[in-house]
């Protein structure tokens, strides 16, 4: 030990580098150094000390974002292979300043043009390096219809947004070299007048419809259906191919008239879509009740819930919330109903109601929530030994059917490293995050917590090996250090589509991080 500790002085002398960071994962990587060539061939010298790859971690993404003073870019970096080196140095581009004009062509004039003032204008980046964080630049036009932003160097898409109803509109993409941008949208003589109507055997008023592109985008305005079930829509000059999205008012109460959300119509190519008859819809019919507790006590605040279950072809599904005496009304249409009831996810409360099958018509319900439910667990080490207190313990309820999902109240662990959620029955997406200074990486599991209140005695949650990822942060071209800096590390998801932050770091004055992250082959399941 005392060698050691002599080892480290001699290389802290050397290249001004403390030595106090905790040993690496990897047999034979810990060694003191000051080159690369001075460690084995699978790490590398990095702050006076051998750094190994991962055993089992491989691909990832990185999103690195400096502080908003420095007027840095996010970078974001896919495909990293950790089995290759765990040391990832990145470099930060400056923000350009772009600015534009958002104008309109005046009917019957021929190259005049007006400001748009009160446009919004959205820059999306075209290529993201992680695919579902696509970084965008939101601004708005002024009284002069002009605008001005800072964005990364990129391609990125526009979208401007004038004020109702004209439409959304997309104009060419801007280059990364490009610094001013002069957007004239169409004379409103030139935007499509799309016209319809929404029957269901009858006129269908109250429908929410809104015109998109196939890849679900909006191409207009929401517009609501009429009494006669007519609407009107302005979308972009041709118009473009649509599809007509036909479903409730958001706006729509809770007693008003149930609009099912129905397939998309289309595709459309003309002004004059012919949507058809969507079917006849089964009478109106009205589902009330009590929402009570087990010791049958009203439950206020409840939210209600009921999604339609018979093969239609279209969804109904409503939700309102009990009354200071436990008392529901939802408006909907005969037929199959999943429903449940959700209090609020303070742990005093009860919780989610067992889901219910209703046939309406029916004589009115009422609905038991039971007390929440708690389940106590212990967070262990690699080794296998109770980690200490301030691990914190983020748990959220996977969605049901009927109900989404839900955070539980959780503790942090204690000195034995137990911990406590108090929630909803159902299955959880539990994380577990290491206190930084211990360097362990963050846990994510799936556990169940059971039903009726009861106890539930959690499996033991044991901590992942440890890889320590390292690297600098420094501006495009140069050597300067970007101090401040977070750089977070994802993984994918088993769905393959959704992110899941997996470790971060924060790099110091020297532009410096470290960041530990959990050496398992699927750390985001």
């Amino acid at each position: 030990m005392r060698a050691r500790a002599a080892g480290c002085m001699l290389v802290a002398a050397a290249i001004g580098a403390a030595c106090a960071i905790r040993d690496p994962r990897l047999s034979g990587a810990s060694l003191p150094c000051n080159a690369s060539a001075q460690c084995e061939s699978d790490s590398v010298c990095f702050l006076g000390e051998c750094r190994g790859s991962s055993s089992q971690l491989s691909l990832v993404q990185a999103e690195v974002r400096a502080p908003a003073d420095q007027q840095l870019g996010v970078l974001q970096r896919s495909g990293i292979d950790l089995r290759n080196s765990a040391l990832v140095d990145f470099q930060l581009q400056a923000l350009l300043s772009a600015s534009g004009t958002v104008q309109q062509a005046v009917d019957g004039q021929p190259g005049a043009t007006v400001p748009v003032p009160d446009a919004g204008v959205v820059l999306t980046d075209s290529a993201p390096g992680i695919a579902d964080r696509a970084a965008s630049v939101v601004a708005q036009t002024n009284a002069a219809g002009a605008f001005s932003l800072s964005l990364a160097p990129s391609t990125w898409n526009i979208l401007v947004v004038p004020p109702a109803p004209s439409p959304p509109i997309r104009p060419q993409s801007l280059s990364p070299l490009a610094s001013a941008l002069a957007i004239v949208l169409p004379a409103p003589s030139q935007l499509a007048q799309v016209r319809g109507a929404v029957t269901v055997s009858t006129p269908l008023a109250g429908a929410r419809v809104a015109a998109v592109d196939a890849s679900g985008q909006p191409l207009s305005v929401a517009a609501i259906s009429d009494a006669g079930g007519a609407f009107n829509l302005q979308l972009p000059p041709g118009p473009p191919p649509y599809y007509l999205h036909i479903g409730p008012d958001p706006q729509a109460t809770a007693s008003d008239p149930a609009v099912p959300a129905f397939p998309l119509q289309g595709p459309f190519s003309d002004t004059a879509p012919s949507i058809g008859d969507l079917g006849a819809l089964p009478d109106p019919a009205t589902l009330t009740g009590m929402v009570v507790d087990v010791r049958q006590h009203p439950v206020a605040g409840a939210r209600m819930l009921a999604l339609s279950l018979d093969p239609t072809g279209w969804a109904l599904s409503r939700q309102t919330s009990s009354d200071a005496s436990g008392f529901f009304s939802l408006t909907l249409r005969a037929g199959q109903y999943a429903v449940e009831a959700a209090p609020d996810v303070d742990p005093t409360l009860p919780g989610v109601s067992a889901e219910i099958a209703v046939t309406l018509p029916a004589a009115p319900l009422t609905i038991v929530c039971p007390d929440k439910s708690q389940g106590t667990g212990v967070v262990t080490r690699p080794d296998g030994q109770p980690v200490g207190a301030g691990y914190q313990i983020a748990a959220m309820r996977l969605p049901d059917r009927v109900v989404a999902g839900r955070l539980a109240h959780a503790t942090a662990t204690d000195a034995s490293g137990a911990f406590t959620i108090v929630g909803d029955a159902g299955r959880y997406r539990v994380e577990v995050v290491p206190p930084a200074a211990v360097g362990l990486p963050r846990k994510i599991v799936s556990v169940e917590l059971s039903g009726g209140g009861l106890p539930t005695q959690l499996p033991a949650l044991q901590l992942s090996a440890a890889l320590t990822v390292v690297g600098t942060v420094s501006r495009t071209g140069s050597q300067v250090p970007v101090a401040g800096a977070t750089v977070d590390f994802f993984a994918l998801d088993s769905s393959g589509s959704r992110s899941v932050l997996i470790g971060s770091g924060l790099t110091n004055a020297s532009g410096q991080y470290r960041a530990v992250l959990p050496d398992v082959p699927a750390p985001a399941n």
